[in-house]
């Protein structure tokens, strides 16, 4: 069964990380990197890797410079242990093991835009990003039940009214994990993505804090099959 924190007195949950029956949330740690560097880096024999074949792959991958200085700005907040209180990514750990195996995200799509002092303004949107890097990892409910611990943490700890996720349409595997913890597709923009030479669709799907306060309330939240 999944641990479920409680908010503190700030609305910041008392305690982290976030453990299920197959993954576990936590926070980087300096072990984390290596093997996070060789899902990153360009394959020594060209291409790319498997993950990078469905994770935005209409987006350049890491070159080995720009990768480096993600690790080396990653590598500077392990050290300085500078989290914030409510995590903008972490560390899925298989629960058995705890070793790492990917990452979760979440960042603001869209900022909110200052009240005009008539009740109207641009509400925040965030999304969020969840990646599975070992082709060993993608059956079996790892990455539903990383995605649906990220979504209560979030919903438990922060005071966001909706949650965002988007994908394409090429991955099938995505978009059956948000259908399967209730968010609705929201926009389906037809042919914005080319991959391999197929046109594929951007997907788009969002989940309100009432919706997701009604399926725990119904017990649809427990921990995935």
């Amino acid at each position: 069964m999944a641990t479920h924190q409680q908010p503190g007195p700030q609305g910041i949950p008392d305690h982290w990380p976030v453990t299920g029956q197959r993954v576990r949330l936590r926070d980087w740690r300096a072990e984390d990197l290596p093997v996070y560097e060789s899902w990153i880096m360009p394959p020594e024999g060209g291409g790319e890797h498997d993950w990078q074949k469905f994770d935005g792959p209409f987006y350049p991958n890491f070159t080995a410079e720009g990768a480096q200085r993600w690790l080396s700005t990653l590598r500077e907040q392990v050290e300085a242990g500078t989290w914030p209180d409510l995590r903008t990514t972490a560390v899925i750990a298989d629960a058995a093991d705890d070793s790492f195996i990917g990452q979760v995200s979440w960042y603001h799509w869209e900022k909110p835009s200052q009240d005009d002092g008539q009740g109207s303004h641009v509400m925040p949107l965030r999304s969020l990003g969840v990646s599975i890097y070992p082709p060993e990892y993608w059956s079996g409910g790892y990455g539903t039940e990383a995605m649906k611990l990220w979504v209560d943490h979030l919903f438990t700890s922060s005071d966001s009214h909706r949650l965002d996720l988007e994908t394409w349409s090429g991955n099938v595997g995505m978009c059956k994990v948000a259908q399967k913890l209730g968010f609705t597709e929201e926009a389906r923009i037809r042919q914005a993505r080319k991959v391999r030479g197929e046109l594929h669709d951007r997907m788009i799907y969002g989940i309100l804090r009432t919706e997701w306060e009604a399926m725990r309330e119904a017990g649809a939240s427990s921990s995935p099959s």
